[in-house]
């Protein structure tokens, strides 16, 4: 059967007549009569598609000729009826019609063959221009993991035996015993990979729409691995931290902010003193400040919270809106949060505090970083029994499965662990301990001569917090 699938704009049509609705009777499709040159007749039916619209099929010779007691042209329109009650059926004119529309569309298209690097290229401009965050970091694992096995593919033609082999590849590199990546970063590629083929089909902006499906849906993604247990600081440990001589007062005046507020470093490092309200004891976090770029732009989960300052915390930072006048940043720590994790590390160090599990790195362990500060924070409230929906707004979760984590951990560990949030030592008062006046302010009399409070001479000191 050959069929011309020209289309026709009249749609099927309703006929009211004084307000009853008059159903049209059931298409049987019509004939077209043409004559050749030699003079022989050859016809054509007419058939309704579904959307209203008419393809032309052409009637074959041996259905347009006299036989059985019947004409040709009653022969021909027996095979009209047959094509329309199929096509009623099974629609197969449409599609065919949509995908002739479809493949024109695509041939006029000057993004006709893109690969999937030059779309790549598009759809990060275009994620950039939203004001989303990870594109930077979404760009160098593209450059690492993606591009090289699929960068030079057509981005429309890209079918699911090739996700699935991008997969197995993926595992391959995880298993590697020369050079391998973590599973945890296959994982971050081929969410990348998902996000990228859901908009390559289905994205809001419409250019970036080059896809009618989308190959990777319904893939199973890289075998996950085992994964690494939090780490954080006993309160033992932390006041052997924040009280140690050797570790220079900025330094432990930032280990106690942030671990007392359990924020994120972003968001500790964008606090400024119009943010704390040492009056009514909260802070107010509603932005970070991004470790690459150095700008300033929402927290990780858009959504900014107010948390209780806890009590301990209010001299240290009652003494340090006074030395700064209420102006500027709380807290100067602006580096990339490995740098930070090496200098929590080396103070530590610094401070004796010799666990051994906070300086191991392996495949169920790892050393403690800057971010596991927060951690602490949050694993005391835990400890303490706060309310876990209160925990969840305080620490910024967007599931309440992250809360439950904490919660778990805590619920092993309670007994023994020790009093959480303790009282902060008075040497965190003052940039000088020579300023006893200043911690007079904040304590008693006999409260600085009971701790044996003394100025001290030397100054250590380590990598600076701004760098």
């Amino acid at each position: 059967m050959s069929e011309s699938l020209e289309s026709e704009s009249d749609g099927p049509k309703k006929n009211r007549t004084r307000g009853l609705l008059i159903v049209s009777p059931p298409r049987t499709g019509s004939l077209e009569s043409f004559e050749r040159a030699d003079g022989r007749k050859y016809y054509r039916a007419r058939v309704r598609l579904g959307d209203g619209t008419r393809a032309r099929v052409d009637v074959p010779a041996k259905y347009s000729t006299p036989a059985g007691g019947k004409s040709g042209k009653e022969r021909a329109e027996l095979y009209a009826m047959a094509v329309q009650e199929r096509e009623d059926e099974t629609g197969e004119l449409l599609a065919k019609k949509r995908e002739q529309e479809a493949k024109k569309l695509r041939q006029s298209d000057p993004r006709h063959g893109e690969t999937l690097k030059l779309w790549s290229e598009r759809w990060c401009k275009a994620r950039r221009a939203r004001g989303l965050r990870s594109v930077d970091t979404d760009g160098h694992r593209l450059t690492a993991h993606v591009l090289p096995r699929l960068g030079a593919r057509p981005m429309r033609d890209i079918t699911r035996v090739e996700i699935e082999e991008f997969v197995s590849a993926l595992d391959e590199r995880v298993r590697a015993a020369d050079k391998p990546i973590s599973w945890k970063t296959a994982a971050h590629v081929w969410g990348l990979v998902t996000r990228m083929f859901a908009d390559a089909s289905g994205a809001k902006q419409r250019d970036l729409r080059v896809r009618d499906d989308n190959p990777a849906l319904g893939v199973h993604g890289p075998d996950r691995g085992a994964r690494k247990a939090k780490v954080y600081l006993w309160p033992s440990e932390f006041l052997d931290l924040v009280s140690c001589d050797d570790v220079p007062l900025e330094w432990r005046r930032a280990f106690a902010v942030t671990t007392y507020l359990y924020a994120r470093a972003g968001e500790v490092n964008a606090l400024t003193w119009d943010d704390v309200d040492l009056e009514r004891r909260v802070v107010h976090i509603h932005s970070a400040v991004d470790r690459d770029t150095g700008k300033t732009h929402s927290t990780k989960t858009s959504v900014a919270r107010r948390v209780p300052i806890e009590p301990m915390l209010v001299p240290t930072l009652q003494a340090m809106h006074d030395e700064a006048n209420g102006k500027g940043r709380v807290l100067a720590i602006d580096a990339t949060d490995r740098k930070l994790s090496r200098q929590l590390q080396r103070c530590l160090t610094l401070a004796k505090v010799k666990r051994r599990e906070l300086f191991i790195t392996d495949e169920t362990r790892r050393a403690i970083t800057f971010h596991d500060l927060r951690a602490t924070g949050i694993t005391w409230c835990a400890v303490r029994g706060d309310d876990p929906l209160k925990i969840k707004q305080r620490a910024g979760h967007s599931t309440f499965s992250t809360t439950e984590v904490y919660i778990r951990e805590a619920e092993n560990l309670r007994e023994g662990f020790g009093a959480v949030f303790p009282p902060l030592p008075p040497s965190l008062l003052a940039q000088s301990l020579g300023q006893d006046e200043h911690l007079h302010c904040l304590f008693s009399g006999e409260m600085v001569e009971a701790l044996g409070i003394e100025p001290r001479s030397e100054n250590v000191s380590l990598t600076p917090l701004r760098t």
